[in-house]
């Protein structure tokens, strides 16, 4: 792994435990552990000497902006103070009303650091320095993800959806602020994520962006401006869209196992040798200091 392999791996730790933070909009016991550990290493990246933190430090107001977006995530999301994810004992309570949040932050979030990244891949392609296992690594996180957030989405968007319907039908076809709040607050957000990330996407294989078009030809159904293939339930729809969504995540995620475990292990060993190094050099100083 070269020097720039290394710089990019170190951005991607960041992001790496950003994206995971989808994983508590999944109904599920959250063990403390985990959160704890995502939780230190975006603190440590955004306050010791990191590549991101030095990446922020040299980009002026542009990498302030980003530092205190970062921030702020960490206060709503991962501070004592957080609403969203409450410690308690060893488990994380999470507030799934309030999974926009999560959403708002995760999306917004991991696009920059993923545009901070792909710079160093561009740099890096340039100079003859990217390594295929880097780049594996990269595209492997975003077919995951991009899949992950799609299926999460939707089933916030379903429910809401089926929410919507049941308002419509009680007031026989009439707008009411009822319903207005939930497409102006639910359903539009939802969607504005799903139609983000296709936009958004690196990938170009014809696999991912049709899933994900998918999920787009989905929304246009329920909104309204595009027909249901031959005349199915929107439970229907959204069972197939589901279906296809689990078989491409496992498929997904095994890839990036894949590749994410030997640049990790290198990364590890790396660490260790620069920490027996670093031991090496004190002690050394320790006998000089004692000779004298």
């Amino acid at each position: 792994m070269n020097n720039t392999s290394r710089y990019i791996a170190n951005l991607y730790m960041t992001l790496l435990n950003v994206r995971n933070t989808l994983e508590f909009a999944i109904d599920r016991d959250h063990p403390v552990a985990i959160y704890n550990a995502r939780k230190q290493v975006i603190e440590d990246n955004l306050t010791k000497n990191t590549a991101l933190k030095n990446f922020l430090d040299k980009n002026g107001e542009k990498g302030q902006e980003i530092l205190s977006k970062l921030q702020n995530f960490v206060d709503d999301i991962y501070s004592d103070s957080s609403t969203v994810l409450v410690v308690a004992g060893g488990s994380v309570r999470v507030d799934h009303t309030q999974h926009i949040k999560i959403y708002d932050y995760v999306v917004e979030l991991t696009e920059i650091l993923r545009g901070i990244i792909f710079s160093y891949i561009n740099f890096a392609r340039k100079n003859n320095e990217l390594e295929e296992p880097t780049i594996k690594l990269l595209l492997t996180d975003e077919s995951l993800y991009r899949s992950v957030l799609d299926k999460l989405v939707m089933i916030d968007y379903e429910k809401s959806f089926a929410e919507y319907n049941k308002v419509m039908n009680e007031s026989k076809g009439v707008q009411t602020p009822q319903s207005n709040f939930i497409v102006k607050n639910e359903l539009a957000k939802y969607a504005s994520y799903i139609r983000s990330s296709r936009q958004n996407c690196h990938l170009t294989d014809n696999k991912t962006l049709d899933l994900l078009d998918e999920g787009i030809q989905l929304l246009e159904m329920t909104e309204g401006r595009r027909q249901r293939r031959d005349n199915r339930s929107f439970s229907d729809l959204f069972k197939t869209h589901f279906t296809h969504l689990d078989e491409y995540i496992k498929d997904a995620e095994f890839n990036w196992q894949n590749a994410y475990k030997p640049i990790m292990e290198e990364m590890v060993e790396l660490a260790k040798e620069q920490a027996a190094k670093h031991a090496e050099e004190s002690l050394e100083k320790s006998d000089v200091r004692n000779d004298n």
